[in-house]
């Protein structure tokens, strides 16, 4: 409608100066074209109308559109242009490809929907390790659906894009003036020319919803990825790998030859602008016994060699007889000190330190988290446990060595017993007389892997009280943190009251266990007991130095003031949980200031720290610190992953981001 007018004002352009127009139509023109959020174009014709003094007005009377009406419904195209609509729309193809591209602040990803000939739907969303704008994705997205559909067999292909520019600057309606676009079709039109027969139609996006659903999602910044849809990550633009495969399999020497043919021979390139640069950059070079050689500061000459050559000489320097496996940086400059140069030295002794597997292997440990800060907030009293165990220690009393604890998540309650075998009936044994039968039944308790949490009988006792068990993942205590908090008071506190004493550590637990309920913990601002009981215990300075309550005690008032406590027992409560939140949030802000974000997705591989319990004792110090490489096949959780390694199977637990980090083959 917009055009229409448009076009009716350009060319009756004296009419519209001289006169006060009045537009008769029942399409809110007015408001479109005074929309803030229209395309450029719309806004463009809105600031040209705006010249002329025209009026919209609602269409009444249907005898003066008539002519408006008949011009539009039987002006019938060209002869040709009728004849192309006519066998485009005659010919079915027996493939088609609908593609979509997405950008955000954050991520770009693509969308591709193949229909094979048997009707078949091959779905696949690329994620991308690289900033792309919207066109370039769509773009990306139409080049891996080409390609796709060449290797599974593809002669003849229908291709659909919600992308108004890719498919007219395909089609060559569009003109493509940046030179990234340019070699996006470039590229395009050369994936297409491998086909017998193909088309390109522009569709509404309602139209492409699932090609557009795969593109959001594989732009999302999200950990767990749907199991019947692939998912392939691009490290660098189409394009960009296009031009470095040329550049390393095509001329020989390809950045040595243009110099070296001006030096010796004077021949320059057509163009100018390249020409006076080969000049300016051949200043610092020389031809010696059919050899360049480049005049460089750290060295009077500097032998220049190609890609092939300049692979071999990185390996040999960086783990050859004499290579210490240096890192990037250190590697180039050794490079250049042995008389050595390429234009790309610094970017490829990153890429070859990087991809070395012995020093991947022995690579320091990572210490920076790598998610962020998740809290366990329990909804109400004794409804979420933890549970973990302290030792081996000295032999006490009874032949105990171990320890269990449990603490409740939400007054801080602590549970602990001595143990003299770590075994599922004693685990079984202490949650019933500690936890159920003194505080009723949970609605969740956290554990570790432990086989004396993770027995048969163990759960079955969870499955008949419909408690929720869950794990925390291998070697990552910091899931159960808690109790593990927990445990290192209660061994702090051992250590000092013990003193040489070591072995009557479970004589004392008990005074440990009545210390900590009843001082104040900082998360709360209250004591565990006071949490449980709505009351103070009284401890023994109390009635040694007589404290005030002690002294002035009258049984009937004291009744009475329990019975207050209890009714003011739930405020206290609901106070403490939002201390404890705010206490967790502090916490948090400062944990997560130090994390470095560590993701993985599908298909990844990885290397896993190795645990002191698996590590190689035979090789001493001298043992690897990482594992591998592994395969990411499965998201359990927050930060967790099933890893899967050739020739031994899947991990029986998932493995926490902690212990992982990524391989490069």
């Amino acid at each position: 409608m917009a055009l229409a007018l448009i076009t009716a004002a350009r060319k009756l352009r004296p009419y519209f100066q001289a006169h006060r127009i009045r537009v008769y139509t029942n399409c809110p023109l007015k408001l479109i074209l005074q929309k803030p959020e229209v395309s450029g174009r719309l806004t463009k014709w809105a600031i040209e109308l705006s010249e002329f003094d025209v009026d919209y007005l609602p269409r009444t009377a249907i005898k003066a559109q008539a002519v408006a009406d008949f011009v539009a419904e039987f002006t019938e195209p060209s002869i040709e242009v009728a004849r192309m609509m006519v066998e485009q729309n005659k010919k079915i193809f027996k493939w088609q490809l609908r593609v979509d591209g997405s950008s955000n602040t954050h991520d770009s990803g693509a969308g591709i929907v193949l229909t094979t000939p048997e009707g078949d739907s091959i779905e696949c969303a690329l994620r991308f390790d690289f900033k792309a704008t919207n066109n370039q994705a769509e773009y990306e997205a139409l080049i891996a659906g080409l390609k796709i559909s060449t290797i599974l067999g593809a002669d003849e292909v229908e291709i659909f894009s919600d992308s108004q520019v890719v498919v007219n600057q395909v089609l060559d309606e569009y003109q493509a003036r940046e030179e990234s676009m340019i070699t996006y079709l470039e590229l395009a039109r050369e994936l297409l020319e491998r086909f017998k027969e193909y088309r390109i139609v522009h569709v509404p996006r309602e139209e492409n919803e699932k090609a557009d659903a795969l593109a959001k999602l594989a732009s999302a910044t999200i950990n767990i990825w749907p199991n019947n849809i692939s998912m392939i990550r691009l490290l660098q633009p189409s394009i960009v790998k296009t031009k470095e495969v040329g550049a390393v399999f095509g001329e020989r020497n390809s950045w040595i030859t243009p110099i070296k043919e001006y030096l010796v021979n004077d021949i320059l390139p057509s163009d100018p602008l390249e020409a006076k640069r080969l000049k300016y950059r051949a200043t610092r070079y020389s031809v010696l016994n059919g050899e360049l050689y480049k005049r460089g500061y750290s060295r009077a000459l500097q032998r220049c060699v190609g890609p092939e050559e300049a692979e071999g000489i990185l390996r040999s320097i960086h783990s050859g007889n004499c290579g210490n496996h240096a890192g990037g940086a250190s590697l180039a400059h050794k490079t250049l000190r042995q008389g050595f140069y390429w234009p790309t030295l610094f970017t490829d002794s990153k890429r070859v330190a990087a991809r070395c597997e012995a020093c991947q292997k022995i690579a320091n440990n990572i210490r920076q988290p790598p998610e962020l800060l998740q809290s366990i907030t329990s909804p109400w009293p004794f409804a979420m446990w933890g549970i973990d165990l302290i030792g081996p220690m000295l032999t006490a009393t009874g032949r105990a060595k171990h320890a269990i604890v449990a603490v409740d998540y939400f007054t801080k309650w602590v549970e602990a017993e001595p143990l003299v075998h770590i075994t599922e009936a004693n685990t079984i044994s202490f949650v019933k007389k500690n936890i159920l039968y003194r505080f009723g039944i949970p609605n969740t308790i956290i554990t570790d892997n432990g086989t004396q949490f993770d027995g048969r009988k163990f759960r079955e006792l969870c499955d008949k009280y419909g408690i929720n068990n869950y794990y925390a993942s291998p070697a990552h205590p910091q899931t159960n943190g808690q109790t593990e908090a927990v445990n290192k008071i209660i061994k702090h506190n051992l250590k000092a009251k013990l003193a040489t004493k070591k072995g009557s550590w479970a004589d004392k637990l008990p005074q440990v266990l009545w210390a900590y309920r009843t001082t104040e913990r900082g998360s709360t601002g209250e004591t565990p007991y006071s949490m449980a009981y709505g009351a103070e215990a009284v401890i023994p300075v109390e009635t040694s130095f007589s404290s005030p309550r002690v002294q002035l005690f009258q049984p009937e008032i004291n009744v009475d003031m329990l019975k207050c406590g209890l009714d003011e027992l739930e405020e206290r409560r609901e106070h403490a949980q939002i201390r404890n939140a705010a206490y967790q949030q502090r916490v948090a802000r400062y944990y997560n200031s130090h994390v470095r974000e560590r993701r993985f997705t599908l298909g990844d591989l990885v290397l896993k720290r190795v645990n002191p319990g698996t590590r190689d004792k035979a090789a001493g110090s001298l043992t690897d610190k990482w594992e591998g490489p592994y395969k990411i096949t499965g998201i359990a959780g927050h930060g967790a992953y099933r890893i899967t390694r050739e020739g031994f199977g899947e991990l029986p637990r998932p493995c926490n981001a902690q212990y992982l980090k990524i391989y490069y083959p």
